[in-house]
């Protein structure tokens, strides 16, 4: 087991913060460590709060979302809008001093997971039953997967690149490096572990949080049940993590595990362009999985000026920061209702996906979509035309069910339109460095306005992000990715 690096372990001592806002009843942030760890109450407190965490402007409310869709040609800083600053990003001119800030938010995130799986035993009365101990397990175990899976695709090589279809290595070792896993919260000085050990990791942990997660769990008093842990969130996030180590038939698997749950649907026109904007994710709807966005929230920036709604909004509603790219439109046909989630300013596009949520006094918040069902859809078909079985279905059977929902002919299941069709769907949520990533997609682009990196070829040392400098100044055991 590794420990954590001392340059954050300040985080043991640090208290928990709640994730205020999708609970009716909501925690206490200002509880200390003792009291949270002491008692089932406290730690299932600290639970519910573990999704916050995805709030951050660093995160998925801001920083990491848009750069993942600005790397990879999807969007770009606008011309005609001179925007705030905040997102002015000199696309992948990462260096070790200048790099995403997910790293050492990303050890918080798992520290506090940590912190609650640690401290489990012993927790169970006449009144709290294993289960409910095994529920928490499950919801420290997903979101620990999550922040690994975020934070291995960003600092490793992708998985599909170096290891062959048994797992064998099959590029230079000094390319294998992933980050370091730490299931425990002391002080030390980890090395990185290599990119198949994090996977390897990543998978127990949602193996062990499937079976431990009750079927029908649902977190007591939740007013959005998609911003909470439930089964099928994990098995979703499992499915992904096998499509990103092309192990075909175990993406489409565990697709079809939540495709044939019957809690989700694909949403039809006029649910698709309202779903953005809801407070709460629609009951039967698509979404799986979400931030549920509070300007209550611990991680919120205290003015929204940094977070997703107001980036990609203009005129009194936002700042202008980012805009779709016309490579990104061009993909659209006419007649998508995707399409329509694109508002034109001065020549320009901007998403429509952040609107502001539904009875928010200023349109600087909303919930953020992480996992939604039409994922899933194209996960199994990219799985299916890489050889994967399911009795009944194939991938032109599950391209046709995303084009019906958006008013569109649909293609062949090729690997190209598969891409394509990830690229319009899955636009603005944050899929676009990690699809290109894993496919092994050199960068290409038409539309765009810097003097470099216009196009980033595949393999390339920056696939893998420089680990950040004062990582590298307070751990002895850290080693630098290849190229910085």
């Amino acid at each position: 087991m590794k420990k954590i690096l001392l340059g954050f372990a300040v985080l043991a001592s640090m208290s928990f913060a709640s994730c205020e806002g999708f609970l009716e009843q909501e925690p206490t942030g200002s509880q200390s460590d003792a009291l949270t760890l002491s008692k089932y109450e406290g730690l299932n407190s600290a639970a519910a709060g573990l999704c916050g965490f995805l709030q951050s402007d660093s995160w998925m409310d801001g920083q990491l979302t848009m750069a993942s869709e600005m790397m990879v040609g999807n969007a770009r800083n606008p011309i005609q809008e001179q925007g705030s600053g905040r997102y002015r990003l000199t696309t992948w001119n990462y260096h070790k001093s200048s790099t995403l800030g997910l790293y050492a938010s990303g050890y918080y995130a798992i520290a506090c997971c940590n912190n609650v799986l640690n401290n489990l035993e012993g927790k169970t009365s006449n009144v709290v039953t294993e289960q409910m101990i095994n529920n928490l397990k499950a919801e420290a175990l997903f979101m620990r997967a999550y922040c690994m899976h975020q934070m291995v695709c960003l600092y490793g090589q992708p998985y599909s690149w170096l290891y062959d279809e048994n797992g064998n290595l099959e590029q230079d070792s000094t390319n294998e490096l992933g980050i370091p896993v730490v299931l425990k919260t002391e002080f030390g000085f980890p090395a990185r572990n290599t990119v198949k050990e994090v996977y390897t990791q990543i998978v127990k942990d949602l193996l062990d949080a499937e079976a431990a997660i009750a079927d029908d769990y649902v977190r007591a008093n939740v007013l959005d049940k998609a911003a909470t842990v439930r089964k099928s969130t994990i098995q979703a996030l499992l499915s992904r993590v096998y499509l990103h180590m092309e192990n075909w038939q175990g993406a489409a698997d565990y697709a079809t595990k939540v495709i044939n749950s019957g809690k989700f649907n694909l949403a039809g026109p006029a649910e698709y362009k309202a779903m953005y904007g809801a407070a709460i994710a629609p009951e039967g709807g698509e979404i799986i999985f979400e931030v549920y966005g509070s300007n209550q929230n611990a991680y919120w920036d205290n003015s929204g000026w940094s977070h997703l709604s107001y980036v990609t909004n203009f005129g009194e509603d936002g700042s202008a920061d980012v805009c779709a790219t016309q490579d990104l439109i061009d993909l659209y046909t006419e007649g998508d209702v995707r399409l329509e989630m694109y508002a034109e300013n001065k020549g320009e596009y901007y998403t429509k996906k952040y609107p502001g949520k539904e009875g928010a006094a200023i349109p600087r918040y909303n919930n953020i979509c992480l996992i939604r069902l039409s994922e899933l859809y194209l996960t199994r078909a990219e799985a299916l035309a890489n050889g994967a079985k399911i009795a009944g279905i194939s991938a032109d059977m599950d391209m046709a069910a995303i084009a019906a929902a958006r008013g569109v002919e649909p293609v062949a299941a090729t690997p190209a339109n598969i891409f394509d069709e990830r690229r319009r769907e899955l636009a603005f949520e944050g899929h676009g460095f990690f699809d290109f990533h894993r496919s092994q997609k050199s960068v290409v682009r038409k539309d765009f306005h810097e003097s470099k990196n216009q196009n980033v070829p595949f393999p390339s040392y920056q696939w893998a992000l420089p680990i950040p400098l004062h990582e590298m100044d307070v751990n002895p055991n850290m080693v630098q990715n290849p190229g910085y």
